[in-house]
């Protein structure tokens, strides 16, 4: 596969789990392996064999019977460095194979609240160890997010080891809000393994973890009721890598899951994922609620699950009436204003201009006065009200003032030129009742939500596990992005430039 021009950022992810290699502009990661390293367990069994020091990814998985598997990264920390340079080497390396970094710009996804030192330690083996051209670092929520389109969100993510509910309003992350739960596929697994033991199923291999996770990804699902599970067969056989069977009760791949939202299982004393959310959303003003609702991401491989969307809406709907009533956003559409007519009316023979006083002559069409040139005749326009009654009586034809009883010649006139009697009624025009009865009910205008079912909604990706690389491969072929690449001398510089706000490109 040909590697792309020089200048192409390249896309690290290095999760618990998995790592995702590839280049911005990319649909999907060019490398996907396993987080984990491996050492000889027996020098004598390879004796006749090319052993490396250390074997990685793939390599560990083809070989696990014979090596010692490690895990680098646990619950998103870094735990073994030395493992964790190998992991880099063997990236820029053995799988891309670029002969000189320093034409292309890393784009580093990094956990939130990544410690200060952690991060600059990273950025200082990237930029003297690998010289690689210039670096940004950005929290992966924020990329999960954007990778289906959105700036404003709340990106649930879980992965091996951590679960994160983070809430974002245009690109920037809201800190004090943000929950992390020691609650992600680790535990998962964990809890399969227990059912297993439990039923009497013992997995007796040095790659117990690799096997218990391969059960889990192929087979575990959520269910709306835990209390009442749909009824399937009995037992699913399981094939070994050494070629022999187990029989595993159905039941277990529905149970196994379910300590998401039940840690108790475990014995954690811990929030689940929709209390976490609840909480979340507890520490923002009420404003945010409906966006942020309206617009929850779902990211992370342990998310991947059949059902978990159906299952966290419901177990929502249970929770968001503690947040009392959402205010719906204001929606501002353009006013429906009604077009003003010339209306049509009898003209007046002569009249005084308003301006100098002067009788002005109308009967030949004529606005304006020939003394001072002001205008005396003024357009009055309509804007559909109805049409005013006025106090005025007609006599043989002739306008009587329904006061003083003396007759009006000025048929427009407002007032009586008398007795100042004012002609207009202040009565309202009675409206038929035939139009009333087919006329909508009115309806009591509420700027709240009535259920959560109105303001929940939910943004899943195509494929979890590539949520984060997708939305950094968008994010990385933007040019207004690529300015944001911190080079090396302005990181020697000041190191706060790794902090850039990334939201002033949205």
């Amino acid at each position: 596969m040909a590697i792309p021009l020089p200048g192409t950022p390249i896309i690290v992810d290095i999760g618990s789990a998995y790592t995702k290699i590839g280049f911005a502009g990319e649909p999907s990661p060019r490398y996907v392996f396993p987080t984990i390293t491996g050492t000889e367990k027996y020098k004598a069994v390879m004796v006749d064999v090319s052993a490396k020091n250390i074997y990685i990814g793939n390599d560990v998985v083809k070989m696990r019977g014979v090596l010692k598997i490690k895990r680098p990264i646990e619950r998103g920390a870094i735990m073994d460095w030395n493992d964790y340079y190998e992991i880099l080497n063997y990236i820029f390396y053995s799988l891309l194979r670029i002969k000189n970094l320093s034409n292309y710009p890393v784009l580093y996804t990094e956990p939130p609240f990544l410690q200060r030192e952690t991060k600059e330690y990273i950025a200082r083996v990237l930029y003297e160890t690998h010289r690689v051209k210039s670096l940004i670092m950005v929290p992966t929520p924020v990329l999960a997010l954007f990778g289906v389109g959105l700036t404003t969100g709340l990106v649930i993510e879980s992965g091996d080891g951590i679960t994160w509910i983070v809430p974002i309003i245009s690109g920037q992350i809201v800190d004090q809000s943000v929950q992390k739960l020691t609650l992600a596929g680790t535990d998962v697994n964990q809890h399969l393994k227990n059912l297993l033991m439990r039923e009497g199923i013992n997995i007796e291999s040095s790659a117990v973890d690799e096997i218990i996770k391969e059960i889990k990804e192929k087979n575990c699902y959520f269910v709306l009721n835990p209390e009442n599970p749909p009824k399937l067969n009995e037992s699913f056989s399981f094939t070994m890598p050494d070629g022999s069977s187990i029989e595993i009760p159905n039941y277990i791949f529905h149970e196994a899951p379910e300590v998401l939202f039940q840690p108790s299982l475990l014995g954690y004393n811990i929030l689940n994922i929709p209390q976490a959310l609840i909480n979340s959303l507890q520490g923002i003003d009420k404003y945010y609620w409906s966006d942020l609702l309206s617009h929850i991401m779902i990211a992370g491989g342990n998310l991947s699950y059949s059902g978990f969307e159906e299952r966290l809406k419901l177990e929502l709907s249970q929770l968001i009436p503690q947040l009392g009533k959402i205010p719906k956003p204001k929606i501002v559409q353009p006013s429906k204003i009604q077009k003003m007519e010339s209306k049509g009316k009898t003209r007046k023979q002569k009249d005084n201009c308003p301006n100098c006083g002067v009788l002005v002559d109308l009967s030949d069409g004529k606005e304006f006065c020939q003394s001072c040139g002001g205008r005396v005749v003024l357009p009055e326009l309509s804007i559909g009200s109805p049409p005013i009654k006025k106090k005025t009586e007609i006599v043989d034809g002739k306008t009587i003032c329904s006061k003083c009883k003396k007759p009006v010649k000025d048929n427009a006139s407002v007032f009586c030129p008398y007795c100042g009697q004012n002609f207009q009624s202040t009565d309202i025009p009675e409206i038929p009742r035939d139009i009333i009865k087919q006329a909508a009910p009115a309806r009591e205008f509420s700027g709240f939500y009535n259920s959560s079912d109105e303001v929940t909604r939910f943004f899943v990706p195509e494929n979890f596990q590539f949520a984060i690389f997708n939305g950094a491969s968008i994010l990385g072929s933007l040019p207004s992005f690529q300015s944001l690449f911190v080079t090396l001398e302005e990181f020697q510089r000041n190191s706060d430039a790794l902090y850039k706000d990334i939201s002033e490109i949205f």
